[in-house]
This record gives C-alpha cells, structure tokens and sequence, in this order.
C-alpha cells in the first residue's frame, strides 16, 4: 500500500488547536479593521456614490422637464394657430357684407324710409326724473 503525503494547503485559514488560540481568532474577526488607509477611504467613497445618484437624478429631473418644455410648446403654437383662425374668422363675419348676407338668408331686408324715434315724455311724478336728467347733462 502506498501512501501520498499530502502538500500544505497556502489558502486555508489557520486552525486553533488549543482554546485560547480559538478566542484570538474569534476576536480577531470582529474587531474593526485597524488601517487607517480604510477609514479614510469609506468616506469618500460614501461621498463619490452620494454625488453620483445626484448627478443621475438631476440627470433624469432635466430630461423629463425637456420633454415637458417641449410639449408645452408644441401646445402653445397649436393654440396661437387656433385664436388666429378664430381671429379671421370673427373678423369675416363681423363684416358688413356678411352681416348683410346673414340678414337676406334670415328675410331681412332693409327699411323702405328711415325714421326717428323720440322717447315720450318722461311723467313728472316719476321721483328719479330729475335725477336721470341731471345724470344726462339736461
């Protein structure tokens, strides 16, 4: 029978064979980590990572405000398109030929002879006559 002598393992995690050793190691595993280098490092790292989700979320707030922008731009020349056509429209039938038009198709037709109408004579136990015809200049 042969036997093969095992070589020693480099990666594996020394073995306590006695209690005290065992402590040591147990102790050795919690405590805080003693470089410096380490402790200075957390920080700014926590600090890189903070300025890098700003920068992604302020990233994120101008592209959604740019598409915002744009559409309220889209509907604003939409709207100034329609109060322009709106525009030529009531301009085109505020014209005398159209009011005109608009008439004949009602039956309208203009009068034969002009007259003037004269209001009647206001009744003198009226009690705001006098104040109407102060208010008229009279």
């Amino acid at each position: 029978m042969t036997t093969i002598a095992a070589e020693p393992r480099l990666w594996a995690p020394s073995l306590p064979f006695d209690e005290e050793d065992w402590v040591g190691a147990i102790r050795r595993r919690r405590g805080l980590p003693r470089s410096l280098v380490a402790w200075l490092l957390l920080p700014a790292l926590a600090a890189l990572v903070a300025v890098g989700v700003m920068y992604a979320a302020q990233t994120a707030q101008a592209t959604a405000l740019t598409y915002q922008i744009a559409s309220l731009r889209a509907a604003k020349a939409q709207l100034l398109n329609t109060q322009r056509l709106q525009s030529q429209q009531l301009q085109q039938l505020q014209s005398a030929g159209q009011v005109a038009q608009s008439a004949g198709h009602l039956g309208m037709a203009p009068p034969a002879s002009w007259a003037v109408v004269n209001p009647p004579a206001a009744a003198t136990s009226d009690p705001l006559t006098p104040v109407i015809v102060a208010l008229r200049g009279g």
